[in-house]
């Protein structure tokens, strides 16, 4: 050790403040605090050890607000395929591998009876993560006959929380399955409730309702706590306010573990909170693809800071009438390969783990989003308290939507500087989640009004 703390003088928070008064050459003290309005989080853009209250943690130690991976940081980098032909999703998928993905998400939309023989061939599962979201019991156990009913440890489901019993048959074979071999199965999917407009605290708040919810559910049905936990998996949407998302990831862990450890596990690794992080379509312009790229890398290197276990870069234009272009696709899969391979990001575990600032706002969002939580369980869970909380979702969307209005939050290509080449043929298409959410998208809503 170089021995750097013995060469420099320790300053003070007082003797912080003194300088930050000096560098303001005269301006108000109060532009250094900050109130956002839409997350309710009042904070300062400076902090100090003296000021900080929080503990010192070490990555894969209880609270896990650091993660419990030791070694890196490393994380996957995802492509949906929505499989309506298996010909042509089996060619996407082989594509999209070639060009750098190593998690393939495929989501079943016909209850028809799927061929994986034409969907799966020459993908080499053992090489790479896969996620799939099954209609019906049918599809298990085909997918079941397809693996000689040895289906491999590289791929999880994706069905949701919300609506997982719906389809009763294919809840309990499922069940029956995780029952023999536990992987992730049920999917919190907290991407859903970002991108209809909620609060980083609502968004783990949700997560946190419905986390619990399955949990409860899996062990009604003869799973332990460790078995249930390891069937779990969430999604979170991340947005462009940077250091909010890095904290909301954070924050997500060390909740869940809290939740966790309420039931006693007997592995340490029932405490992981395993994150897929989803970059969306609430700030993307469908008139300024370049203005997109910037957004998204910034999006990616907030999930990646917070410490995901995978990245989904979504097309910018995937939501779109015309669908996704070459150029989207690439772009998407590009930038986690170009911040893992160049920028490094997945060599530092928890690189803004001891930032004052960034402990702060875990902590804000943590304690807020576990008195939303609270709340819900209160009232009897999220199935009993849906309608309010989608109208205190749809608050948040009408006061994000009324600052682009205004253009008190400029987003370029959307309030600000568009692209003069007005793309008519291409717009926006709504799409519901199961929880009953809508995506909100500034440009078409902004487009509306004027």
């Amino acid at each position: 050790m170089i021995g750097l703390k013995n060469e420099f003088q320790s300053s003070s928070l007082e003797d912080w403040i003194v300088q930050l008064k000096k560098d303001l050459k005269g301006e108000d003290f109060s532009v250094l605090l900050r109130n956002d309005k839409i997350e309710e989080i009042e904070y300062t853009t400076f902090q100090h050890q003296e000021s900080a209250d929080f503990l010192h943690q070490t990555p894969g130690q209880f609270p896990f607000t650091r993660g419990l991976n030791t070694n890196s940081n490393n994380w996957s980098n995802g492509f949906a395929i929505e499989v309506i032909s298996e010909k042509e999703s089996n060619a996407k998928a082989l594509e999209v591998l070639m060009k750098g993905c190593d998690l393939l998400v495929f989501e079943l939309t016909s209850k028809q009876e799927i061929n994986f023989e034409i969907l799966f061939n020459e993908i080499q599962f053992e090489y790479i993560k896969t996620h799939i979201k099954l209609v019906n019991s049918n599809q298990l156990k085909g997918l079941k006959a397809f693996f000689n009913n040895s289906i491999p440890a590289t791929i999880s489901f994706c069905q949701d929380s919300f609506d997982v019993t719906q389809e009763a048959n294919l809840f309990t074979d499922l069940v029956s399955e995780l029952k023999e071999n536990q992987r992730f199965a049920i999917q919190v999917n907290g991407f859903a409730i970002q991108q209809a407009g909620a609060t980083t605290w609502q968004e783990i708040a949700y997560c946190l309702s419905q986390g619990h919810d399955t949990l409860s559910l899996l062990m009604e049905n003869g799973l332990s706590i460790d078995q249930a936990a390891a069937c779990i998996h969430f999604t979170v949407g991340i947005g462009s306010n940077y250091f909010f998302e890095i904290s909301k990831v954070r924050a997500l862990k060390q909740n869940w573990a809290s939740i966790i450890k309420a039931y006693q596990p007997n592995h340490n690794c029932s405490y992981n909170c395993v994150v897929t992080a989803q970059i969306g379509f609430i700030n993307k312009s469908l008139k300024d693809p370049y203005t997109n790229l910037l957004r998204q890398t910034t999006e990616t290197m907030a999930a990646a800071s917070g410490g995901v276990d995978a990245i989904l870069v979504h097309p910018y234009d995937a939501s779109s009438s015309n669908g996704s272009s070459n150029l989207s696709e690439r772009m998407a899969l590009n930038i986690s390969l170009i911040l893992k391979e160049e920028s490094y990001f997945n060599q530092v575990i928890d690189p803004l783990g001891g930032s004052y600032a960034i402990e702060d706002l875990t902590s804000k969002i943590a304690q807020k989003s576990w008195k939303l939580f609270q709340d819900i369980e209160r009232t009897g869970g999220l199935t009993e308290m849906k309608e309010p909380f989608i109208g205190q979702l749809k608050e948040k969307a009408k006061l994000r939507l009324e600052e682009i209005q205004s253009t008190s939050n400029i987003i370029i290509g959307v309030n600000k500087f568009p692209n003069p080449q007005e793309v008519k043929t291409n717009t926006f298409i709504a799409k519901k989640s199961a929880f009953g959410t809508e995506t909100i998208h500034f440009e078409t809503e902004l487009i509306a009004v004027l």
